[in-house]
């Protein structure tokens, strides 16, 4: 693992602990939200490094544990908006759009998917769902977008 995508994985941690901080900062206090967060801080970067084993074993494993990932951390942010049955259908649907997204942009799907739920969680309390939810797809394809073309330029210059 090289220092770049070291510190991409922190950053990640840091964003996805942050966010779940301010989320949970309202229900549980100051103590009990800076533990949970710090938990999913550390269970962002441990996925990360299951992922980078999962690479040296199987492409198959490494897609189905994007796959599942992904789902698994949209139906928690979608259920309390979308209701049970549509926060499944949508995390479904963006863990089908990141794992495709995986095969080409390999783990900046995965860090622009977690950017773009911590855009959803930030802006769902203060517009309306529909709004946020364009948002947060626009975020994702545009963060996509991004970095196809960072890899694109990267693979020019070796």
């Amino acid at each position: 693992m090289d220092s770049s995508l070291a510190f991409l994985i922190g950053s990640a941690a840091i964003f996805t602990g942050a966010v779940a901080y301010r989320e949970l900062h309202r229900e549980l206090g100051r103590r009990r939200a800076a533990v949970a967060a710090t938990g999913i801080a550390v269970g962002v970067t441990a996925s990360f490094l299951l992922m980078l084993y999962l690479a040296t074993l199987s492409m198959a494993a490494l897609l189905a544990f994007v796959a599942v990932f992904a789902a698994a951390v949209g139906y928690p942010a979608f259920r309390r908006d979308l209701g049970p049955r549509r926060a499944a259908l949508a995390a479904a649907g963006s863990a089908a759009v990141v794992t495709a997204s995986f095969l080409f942009v390999v783990y900046l799907a995965v860090m622009a998917y977690l950017t773009a739920i911590g855009v959803y969680l930030s802006l769902r309390d203060r517009i309306r769902i529909a709004p946020a939810l364009l948002v947060t797809g626009t975020t994702l394809g545009g963060l996509l977008a991004a970095s196809a073309l960072v890899f694109w330029v990267s693979l020019s210059y070796m």
